[in-house]
């Protein structure tokens, strides 16, 4: 099944200097009856992208482990080419770039709490190849990848994870690189590095250390329980991460989300993952130079609430890290 055209765009707000993506046109979906996502119903789905098998069975047949396919109504589209226009004093971009879900295995009731290791590594795993293969796309400039579980009120309660390329640096990455540019352009070190050592030094919003990462409540959270997972080695690229490493970090945020969901238990988990632009994709002269020096990728969690306390733009929390990280300490 081919994905749905939406008439979207990249519309810039001037005042903030934010994007936003401005659907044209409301979707119209029929999913039919039964769960697409779950092996046997390859057909009600796009052909996929990528997938593992165990013993090389045929593309979109039901035999798989983790399997990727276009979103069936894209928010961003491969086709074209990036288009810059300016409407008045307005700037706009088209939706260039990629919607990917990610199936994460053939289970339908699966979570991460209580699946065996190997099968979070592989959804991983498959995180990285497919950021790999979106950045070969000169036109793709940043990727997010974006898990959120879903609940019996969701039409597909499957476990997925979104995938989407942008042919611009999404607005909280942008943000991001510029404080982590202009922090290690004043002291020559990573701001994160620098934050994982006092978080480390201070102890208190630490709520886990591993072999290869640091798992805290931020100084700042923004949101209630709000938790990071940061390597403790320095790297700008989630891409890069050795197989020692991500048998480390499933188990990482398995743990971290059993304590979470312990916590809050009726809650779903938002989990977003934070990893450098594309480096091929140079816009100004200055882009990137200290990128592999300066940026940190890391992993943000939290309990989605849906509604978030903000304040002429200040973000209400209602839960201080401090305590967030001694109940998250003690929960499992």
């Amino acid at each position: 099944m081919a994905g749905i055209a939406l008439g979207t765009e990249l519309r810039k707000d001037p005042a903030s200097g934010r994007w936003i993506l401005v659907l044209n046109e409301a979707p119209q979906l029929n999913l039919g009856d039964g769960c697409p996502f779950c092996p046997g119903n390859e057909a009600q789905t796009p052909p996929e992208i990528a997938a593992y098998r165990t013993n090389g069975q045929a593309p979109n047949s039901p035999e798989w482990q983790v399997r990727v396919i276009p979103e069936r109504v894209p928010l961003l589209r491969v086709e074209g080419n990036i288009r810059r226009e300016a409407v008045g004093m307005f700037d706009k971009v088209s939706s260039r770039g990629a919607s990917e879900i990610v199936i994460e295995g053939p289970d339908h009731e699966a979570s991460w709490d209580a699946l065996p290791s190997e099968a979070v590594e592989r959804v991983l795993w498959m995180y990285r190849d497919r950021v790999e293969d979106l950045y070969r796309d000169p036109q793709i400039r940043s990727v997010i990848i974006y898990r959120r579980e879903r609940t019996p009120a969701d039409r597909i309660d499957h476990p997925f994870s979104r995938i989407i390329g942008a042919p611009i640096v999404f607005d909280d990455l942008r943000s991001e690189l510029a404080t982590a540019r202009q922090y290690f352009a004043y002291k020559h070190r990573c701001l994160y590095c620098d934050i994982v050592r006092q978080e480390r030094r201070d102890g208190i919003r630490v709520v886990e250390e591993t072999r290869h990462f640091s798992v805290y409540t931020p100084y700042g959270s923004r949101r209630p329980f709000e938790t990071w997972v940061v390597p403790t080695t320095h790297s700008h690229s989630f891409e890069d991460l050795s197989s020692d490493e991500v048998g480390d970090l499933a188990r990482t945020l398995q743990r971290t989300s059993s304590r979470l969901h312990a916590i809050q238990p009726s809650v779903p988990l938002e989990i977003v993952l934070h990893t450098g632009p594309n480096e091929a994709m140079q816009v100004g002269d200055d882009d990137w130079q200290s990128l592999p020096d300066d940026y940190h990728w890391h992993i943000e969690l939290s309990p989605d609430h849906l509604v978030h306390r903000t304040i002429g733009g200040f973000a209400v929390n209602p839960v201080p890290p401090e305590a967030a990280a001694k109940q998250l300490k003690g929960a499992i």
